[in-house]
């Protein structure tokens, strides 16, 4: 092992290498498999923006395939594609992801170009100038899909000014008003070694994985963000109806939850995996649409961040279905808030929520993502067995705890898109 690196194995097949420069790689190493998947992931989101900053993340995201030291965009967006693999980017609102697949004899190949997309981007002027015409195209593109930007306005009121509120493709307004300046800046602010980690998973072995470090990563010099203070995220309750130019009618409730670092993260996952969890026979799903008719999509979800959390169902549905829609949904919460779990529905869905888990883990670019997280949010990886073990502790009473909590009708909120075109 060179100078510089500490390697330590972190679970069964999981290798965690500590460079002197802040760096963090993270290597799964996985049964026989042709494909490689490699992600740098960043703690850089739109929770690190200011309100003269918002959509700066996502920019920059955009703004790192526009050039390097080393490569214009065209070589950029050809150094993979054509050897066959993919690569591509994402936003969060904590986190930002540039991530490639490949065939593994191409790892070299890959982890090349994302650490030079990374580390060395040069943001011309010009394209700087192109992009803001791309993203607010894209703006406009999601404002017209009510499924995604609900969301999104139900945060704002939720958490009035909070940067939990923040758009995470930011405002055409704010977009128009960046330069090179300011997004040279957010980027040498977020975008340090000791808050970057690498995540690789394939089936070559960890000594391959050394060398790989060794000529990538091992000369970037050492940078380090500053850590700004804790936010004082305040929930407040609320009812709102906004008129958009949609034929459905849509509408979100829900309520602030849980963060990442509560214990009781795991009941309220139970708790959404009964609800709805993306299940066919889930609660919601079998009343909502399967007896009543009244919507064809409902869906309930738990985000959880690492100070707060949000948990909400959404629907769309017609509006003269609306009002019972939210009645049958009302009703499912309040079976939950009084009546605990039985030994079998609690099982079942604990054996659901480990099937999902092994799925994830047999879905190399799940896992890889999923370990980036780890090291981020947590600075280690999270054993299998250890979320096993939390699942299974949870209790029929805990279930009911949090019911009573998270879907307390005190503290729900109600987010709905009316139709102009049926009113």
């Amino acid at each position: 092992m060179a100078e510089g690196i500490q390697n330590k194995k972190v679970g069964e097949s999981d290798y965690l290498f500590e460079l002197d420069n802040g760096l963090r790689v993270i290597f799964s190493q996985t049964k026989k498999s042709a494909i490689v998947q490699c992600g740098i992931m960043v703690g850089a989101g739109s929770r690190c923006e200011t309100a003269e900053t918002n959509g700066a993340a996502h920019f920059i995201e955009h703004g790192l395939f526009k050039g390097t030291t080393k490569r214009k965009s065209y070589h950029i967006l050809n150094r993979i594609e054509s050897v066959g693999g993919e690569l591509n980017a994402f936003t969060t609102r904590e986190r930002t992801c540039f991530y490639t697949v490949s065939l593994k004899k191409y790892l070299d190949r890959s982890i090349d170009l994302l650490t030079d997309l990374v580390f060395n981007p040069t943001f011309p002027n010009a394209e700087i100038e192109k992009e803001k015409s791309v993203i607010t195209e894209e703006i406009e593109m999601y404002e017209d899909s009510p499924e995604e930007s609900i969301f999104d306005e139900f945060n704002q009121s939720s958490f009035p000014g909070s940067s939990l509120g923040h758009n995470i493709l930011g405002s055409k307004n704010s977009i128009q008003g960046f330069n090179r300046d300011l997004l040279v800046k957010f980027w040498k602010q977020h975008y340090t070694t000791n808050n970057i980690v690498i995540s690789i998973v394939g089936s070559m072995g960890p000594n391959r994985i050394a060398q790989i470090i060794e000529k990538h990563f091992v000369g970037l010099p050492s940078t380090s963000n500053v850590k700004k203070d804790a936010e004082d995220v305040k929930y407040s309750v609320f009812e709102k109806e906004i008129s958009k130019d949609f034929n459905q009618v849509h509408c979100i409730i829900g309520n602030k939850a849980y963060s990442i670092n509560s214990s009781k993260k795991y009941a309220l996952t139970i708790l959404n995996n009964v609800l709805d969890g993306d299940w066919m026979s889930s609660r919601l799903n079998m009343s909502v649409r399967e007896k009543h008719a009244y919507a064809y999509h409902v869906s309930s979800g738990y985000s959880a961040y690492k100070d707060t959390g949000t948990y909400s169902v959404q629907l769309g549905t017609d509006e003269k279905y609306l009002h019972k829609s939210v009645d049958l949904i009302n009703k499912e919460f309040a079976k939950l808030r009084d009546v605990k779990l039985t030994v079998i529905q609690l099982n079942r869905a604990k054996r659901q929520l480990l099937s999902q888990m092994a799925m994830y883990n047999e879905n190399y670019s799940s896992l890889m993502q999923i370990r980036g997280k780890n090291l981020l949010d947590f600075g280690r990886i999270i054993p299998h067995a250890e979320i096993i073990e939390n699942i299974q502790k949870v209790s029929a009473a805990d279930v009911l705890e949090v019911a009573n909590d998270v879907l307390d009708k005190s503290t729900l909120s109600t987010l709905v898109y009316r139709s102009k075109r049926n009113r």
